[in-house]
């Protein structure tokens, strides 16, 4: 009797659950989230737009951070920063000689920034170094343009100033070019050397707003004079009275935006139509970007979706009542038996804990104790027919399964991991072997008075103890010295063939990076790109510091890398893995072991800095190759 009023009370708590917790809260939650299902379309809606707008700005930060690298070639070649503080007035042959060197610098830099159009030097003593003028003409605008914009180049961020969009009708065909007139210092004593002045092609940027126009949205630029000069709708370029408001409204809308490139969202109301506008300022150029969309179509996604879930709703509440009500008898008895099961089933813990999974003296090669892994089940059949709760069962007693093979499982892990450092105890003992032998031939070559071979037991020996002793991570300074004892070695045995540059200031020598980095890319530079000489090889360790992180750079005079190979290795870095393809499978063993070491370097680099690092390959068959690594790296400020 007891048992029967205890389950006609449980129905009726299901019933009244059902009521206040199911029927009220959900007729009033279905209301809720229809508008806020329409609210989130929208929201994603303004989101995507803001997306895209982000993007744009990005898109012409990315190439004019590309293109101001080209006023960057004073600081990277000592050349060009002689011609840039040297007076010719006495010497017009040496003039003649820079120009011509500059020239060819900038026809290589063309090739690797192809929207360059037009470029000109102009050094400390007015000299000037031109690239792609047609005529006179051509270039006495271009010294006007420069001594106009002289002012605003100086005072603006970074000193450098785009002008506003211009129509080039020098070029091949008539294009719209971005001009940039940047100041440049010396890097030695941070005075003004000269002013360069470029032009850069602006269809990639036109090209990638024009991809990302719909007929529900229109993108503009307004220049710093707040003027319109781009819109992806031509249509706004006519003068019709609604255009003029909706134009005049988007004016006033770009003096509201703040100058630190933030995006400004606003609805505005034009007569019937309501525009959804996001806009921002553009950090490089201080460009206004405006994106606006008529809002009309996101109000008829909201109603129709409040209607539409309003009705779905309703249904499923009165559905679910029902069912709550036929499914409670049902239910109320395999619950309960399955409750009895649980309480009265004697769980294996006991075994579990017996198991001595931390003991040091179990042997490896001893079968491991596993419980009976049939106690601690519940029978199926307290379930009865209903599916859900035999599901249920099912995946309690596959989880006490899982846990008797999970402890079985770190308890061999826990044997692997003793026997691994039996093992490297064993392998630092043969390689105090090798110390000792190392050190026996130096002093075999001391008491002969062979100071070479001395030498190179002591990098060899150095080189060895690095290895073992630093790594994962080292310091640069440690890092150099590894590589000055590698060099060491090979310039006893090729005298005077490599020639080494170090080019690191002392403030980084302390910075910690991962070990055994540097010292391979010089080993492929020899290895690989000086095979083929026999002289004048020379090999430069350099890093500069920008807003990207820490560049740390590579770079060799040698061979090159061919551009299938070179694109090869891209891949291979890019992925992770090397590629099955007919071109790597007929790829030299040279360049196997070159590309594997690489990918080595890169997935140590991206294990210690994560998706912050950058490693960057440039080559060029018969010039060099120039290896870059971005870390990141802030500096403390004194």
């Amino acid at each position: 009797m007891h048992h029967y009023t205890a389950n006609l009370s449980y129905r009726v708590q299901i019933f009244l659950y059902s009521l206040l917790l199911i029927i009220i809260p959900t007729t009033l939650l279905s209301i809720s989230a229809a508008t806020k299902n329409a609210s989130e379309i929208a929201a994603e809606y303004s989101n995507s737009m803001i997306t895209i707008l982000s993007q744009a700005s990005l898109t012409l930060d990315m190439l004019l951070e590309d293109a101001a690298k080209i006023a960057d070639m004073p600081l990277l070649s000592d050349d060009i920063r002689r011609a840039m503080v040297t007076n010719y007035q006495s010497d017009y042959l040496s003039y003649a000689q820079d120009s011509t060197m500059f020239r060819y610098l900038f026809k290589q830099t063309n090739r690797l920034n192809s929207n360059l159009v037009t470029c000109v030097f102009e050094n400390r003593y007015d000299y000037v170094f031109d690239y792609n003028i047609i005529n006179a003409s051509q270039q006495k605008q271009i010294m006007e343009t420069i001594n106009q914009t002289h002012t605003l180049a100086a005072e603006s961020p970074n000193h450098t100033y785009y002008a506003p969009l211009q129509r080039s009708s020098y070029a091949s065909s008539s294009k719209s070019v971005l001009p940039m007139i940047k100041i440049l210092y010396d890097g030695y004593d941070f005075k003004e050397i000269g002013v360069c002045y470029a032009e850069f092609d602006f269809k990639p940027v036109e090209k990638i707003l024009l991809s990302a126009h719909t007929s529900e949205n229109t993108l503009m630029i307004y220049n710093t004079m707040n003027q319109l000069t781009f819109s992806t709708d031509e249509g706004l370029y006519s003068a019709s009275a609604e255009n003029t408001e909706l134009l005049h409204t988007l004016t006033d809308f770009t003096r509201s935006l703040p100058s630190d490139g933030s995006i400004v969202t606003r609805k505005i109301t034009l007569g019937n139509t309501t525009y959804l506008i996001n806009g921002c300022i553009n950090q490089t150029t201080k460009w206004y970007l405006l994106q606006f969309a008529d809002n009309q179509l996101l109000t008829q996604v909201y109603r129709k979706n409040f209607f539409s879930h309003s009705g779905i709703f309703i249904l499923s509440l009165i559905l679910g009542l029902i069912l709550a009500v036929l499914i409670s008898g049902k239910l109320t008895n395999s619950i309960s038996r399955l409750c009895m099961e649980i309480d009265s089933m004697e769980l294996n813990s006991m075994e579990l804990n017996s198991m001595e999974l931390s003991s040091p003296k179990l042997n490896a090669s001893k079968a491991v104790p596993v419980p009976d892994q049939g106690k601690g089940t519940i029978d199926l059949s307290v379930c009865g027919s209903n599916k859900e709760l035999r599901k249920l069962v099912s995946s309690f007693n596959q989880l006490n399964q899982r846990l008797v093979s999970s402890l079985q499982q770190n308890y061999q892990i826990q044997l692997d991991e003793q026997k691994m450092r039996n093992q490297m105890l064993q392998f630092q003992i043969n390689h105090h072997f090798l110390y000792n032998t190392l050190n026996v031939i130096k002093s075999l070559a001391d008491i002969h008075n062979i100071p070479e071979i001395e030498k190179i037991a002591v990098c060899m020996s150095d080189l060895l103890r690095y290895n073992l002793e630093k790594f994962p991570i080292a310091h640069l300074e440690e890092e150099l010295q590894q590589v000055n004892r590698y060099l060491t070695i090979q310039n006893i045995r090729f005298p005077g063939k490599f020639i080494f540059d170090c080019n690191i200031p002392g403030e980084f020598m302390n910075l910690q990076i991962p070990a055994f980095i540097l010292q391979p890319l010089v080993e492929n530079s020899i290895e690989h790109g000086f095979s083929c000489m026999e002289s004048n090889c020379y090999i430069s360790i350099s890093c500069n510091l920008d807003d990207s992180g820490l560049h740390l750079l590579v770079a060799d005079n040698g061979c090159g890398i061919p551009e299938n190979i070179l694109a090869d290795i891209r891949k291979e870095l890019s992925e992770g893995t090397l590629p099955r393809t007919a071109s790597s499978a007929s790829r030299s063993p040279e360049y196997k072991h070159h590309s594997i070491g690489l990918r080595n370097i890169h997935q140590r680099l991206l294990s210690h800095y994560g998706k912050g690092v950058g490693f960057c390959i440039e080559s060029m068959p018969g010039e060099g190759t120039i290896i870059d690594i971005t870390i990141p790296y802030t500096r403390i400020s004194g």
